[in-house]
């Protein structure tokens, strides 16, 4: 661990809060290429959007180093396990543009993980088996459920804060506990500033589109 995130881990205890993506959700209306053309297992699961290192009272580090992504990363560690579950919509794959997504997440918030950036998005990786898409989101695909519902499925309301536009949903944030050496293993309570972000609080029914 570097001097600096060393030193922001003495200021305040850092976790984890772990971004997914609802695709069909953030697709709604938009022509991005992934959006035109999406791969089949966004339809009905969670994808990735970030893993971001967070203050366990307030705020969250960013930019911590100047290290540049390293775009042979992904095809180190497989680009079609990336593009499935860590994707960018905006962009086809054959784009030079496509992984400026996955060097933004590195540079505003895996340089201040205290990872390697393959451990980094490793970790990312890794919480798509432990976090699973829940049943209950699944079975409501094309339709409608209760929001509520869908935070108990998450841990419960003080542990996700799910996000929605105008109560369709687009994603959900989590939270996690880091075991000091910038690796994420366990859900935990999430912050208060984290829970308040919860954008689907409108109703407790949101719509759950899908591909």
């Amino acid at each position: 661990m570097n001097s600096h995130i060393f030193k922001m881990v003495q200021d305040a205890t850092l976790l984890y809060v772990y971004a997914y993506s609802w695709t069909p959700g953030f697709c709604y209306n938009q022509s991005y290429p992934g959006c035109l053309n999406p791969q089949e297992y966004w339809g009905n699961n969670f994808t990735i959007h970030g893993l971001w290192p967070q203050y366990s009272v307030s705020g969250y580090p960013s930019y911590c180093t100047t290290e540049p992504f390293d775009d042979e990363v992904p095809l180190q560690i497989g680009w079609d396990t990336m593009t499935e579950l860590w994707p960018d919509v905006q962009y086809n794959e054959d784009d030079p543009k496509y992984d400026s997504f996955w060097e933004h997440e590195w540079s505003k918030h895996g340089t201040c993980s205290g990872l390697t950036q393959t451990e980094y998005f490793g970790a990312g990786l890794n919480l798509t088996g432990v976090l699973l898409t829940p049943d209950v989101l699944h079975d409501s695909v094309g339709g409608e459920m209760s929001a509520d519902g869908l935070r108990d499925a998450l841990g419960g309301s003080d542990y996700v804060s799910l996000q929605c536009n105008s109560q369709m949903l687009t994603g959900a944030y989590t939270c996690w506990q880091e075991d000091g050496g910038g690796f994420p293993i366990k859900q935990t309570m999430c912050p208060a500033e984290v829970v308040n972000e919860d954008t689907c609080k409108k109703s407790d029914t949101i719509t759950i589109l899908g591909l």
